[in-house]
């Protein structure tokens, strides 16, 4: 099993979508979350998601295009992609 983690991060963007966390398999950075803010994203339904901002490996997906209601489902489906990754 994947060990996730995920570690708090303000992002230096250039609108108020700055909360992030770096998401961590087995001490591996994989991904960057950003929370969509209420301000950018109020009336598109879309505040309060978490997005993959950027990802690397097996969660190397386009800008914002993988979206979580909540962090425990980012979590889960950062786990998910990297169980399909063989053991090096």
């Amino acid at each position: 099993m994947v060990d996730i983690t995920l570690e708090p991060v303000q992002i230096g963007t250039l609108c108020a979508d700055t909360d992030g966390r770096l998401a961590f398999a087995d001490g591996k950075l994989v991904a960057v979350l950003i929370r969509l803010s209420e301000e950018v994203h109020g009336t598109d339904g879309k505040a309060g998601q978490w997005c993959i901002e950027v990802g690397f490996g097996a969660c190397d997906v386009g800008v914002l295009s993988v979206r979580f209601d909540g962090l425990n489902a980012a979590q889960d489906w950062i786990a998910e992609r990297m169980s399909l990754v063989p053991a090096a």
